[in-house]
């Protein structure tokens, strides 16, 4: 593979180790600098495949460091000749080390060429006798490092599932060559399955695109005839069970995703969002996708508006969470989220319920949904809600949901595991309030 593309995957690196940027952000920015298709790919693996297991490559290079003042730049070109050392058997050793030492070059650092090069040519001897730790004695060690999830998120799955469980969702490794999509009506009669869309999981109107391009260019999405949406961010409208006649709020709705799923199985519905900018993405996505039932506002969740007080038959909130229901896919998250965010976002989660609870009419639905599998933004916030708002109780929607998911429901509520269900964890709970 040329310099090029290790220099590319160098600068997405970087972008978000060093300066806190989205992997998929950083890849749609610098990938198209590259012309040859086989270079655009080994970039884009490489730099994935670091950040995804970044805590594994850098228990390994502390090893082999003595210095603990490194250039963020040599750190970050020993950090991806590592990741080529462990995770990409296509690669010669040789060519792991000599590039890397070509990047030093590249980048300015022509008198630390020898540094890097004696750093990875020890590591590429020793790298089988690297101790880890012990599996037993040092549970969430052994899992942090192993599996490049941060100590404190290994400790909190730990506490909450046990050990196999979530060594089971910490192993797993998902199809990153799929990108799932929402199909409209008119265009399921005319695209059908095959090598281009793969059928979904749990539903008709899903596809699954293999290795697809931009999909913002292609024409299907343009015209509106597909949207890029997951399976289980299309579970939580299902679950919602929306009537035709049902008047729908959507509070957390940017981008406008669930609230465009939404408006074609009732008669009106309300998007919002607190940030006006988020609210024009909403906009954006009701013009592309057509959507004509539908109004937008700017509006803070968590202040009582007093026009919408048991005004909606359906109420949904897709609260701002962790997002710990994404890692498996979106490896960034691991490294930028941290223990100390999540206290925060439960208050405000507790507060949009609270509040979002006024709205729904006697006998509506509340329903609560996030992207995480975090107990504390779920099932406690859940049972924390019930416990202050006496009016409510937790509605089953088994009947709404694929059957094969139904069975997945405890207590009212349904957590979703992708090394389970092969979807986003999501969690979902609706609640009815009563007459």
């Amino acid at each position: 593979m040329s310099l090029q593309a290790r220099k590319a995957a160098l600068i997405i690196l970087s972008d978000v180790a060093d300066n806190g940027s989205f992997l998929n952000l950083s890849l749609k920015k610098y990938l198209p600098e590259i012309k040859e298709a086989e270079n655009r790919r080994f970039a884009a693996a490489l730099a994935s495949t670091a950040v995804q297991n970044m805590i594994r490559i850098d228990y390994i290079l502390d090893r082999f460091v003595q210095s603990k003042r490194v250039h963020k730049i040599i750190r970050n070109i020993l950090r991806l000749g590592v990741c080529q050392l462990m995770f990409f058997e296509s690669v010669p050793v040789s060519a792991a080390v000599n590039e890397s030492v070509k990047l030093a070059a590249a980048f300015g650092k022509t008198d630390l060429k020898g540094f890097v090069n004696g750093v990875l040519r020890n590591i590429s001897k020793n790298l089988g006798n690297v101790a880890y730790p012990d599996r037993d004695g040092q549970s969430a060690d052994f899992l942090s490092v192993f599996y490049s999830y941060p100590k404190w998120l290994c400790e909190k799955y730990l506490t909450a599932y046990g050990f196999d469980f979530t060594q089971n969702m910490l192993s797993y490794n998902a199809d990153t060559a799929l990108t799932c999509v929402r199909i409209s009506k008119d265009a399921l009669q005319s695209i059908g399955i095959g090598d281009s869309f793969l059928p979904g999981r749990y539903f008709e109107d899903a596809r699954y695109l293999r290795n697809a391009p931009s999909i913002e260019r292609m024409p299907l999405f343009i015209s509106g005839a597909i949207t890029p949406q997951g399976e289980s961010s299309m579970l939580c409208v299902r679950a919602a069970g929306i009537s035709p006649e049902d008047d729908i709020l959507d509070v957390c709705a940017a981008p406008g995703g669930k609230a465009a799923y939404a408006s074609v199985l009732c008669k009106r519905l309300t998007a919002m969002d607190i940030h006006p900018h988020r609210v024009e993405l909403i906009r954006k996505t009701f013009g592309r996708l057509h959507v004509q039932n539908a109004q937008t506002l700017a509006g803070d969740g968590t202040v009582f508006n007093p026009e919408f007080n048991e005004k909606f038959d359906v109420v949904m909130i897709d609260a701002p969470c962790s997002a710990l229901g994404l890692l498996y896919r979106k490896p960034d998250i691991k490294i930028h989220k941290k223990a100390e965010d999540i206290p925060q976002l439960i208050g405000l989660q507790r507060a949009l319920m609270q509040n979002c609870a006024k709205y729904v009419k006697p006998d509506g639905k509340l329903l609560y949904t996030t992207c995480t599998v975090n107990p504390d933004e779920n099932g406690e916030n859940v049972t924390w809600f019930l416990k202050n708002n006496a009016d409510f109780i937790l509605d089953d929607f088994s009947s709404d949901i694929p059957q094969e998911l139904a069975g997945r429901i405890r207590d009212g509520t349904l957590q979703l595991f992708w090394h389970i269900d092969g979807i986003d964890g999501f969690f979902i709970a609706r609640m009815r309030k009563l007459k």
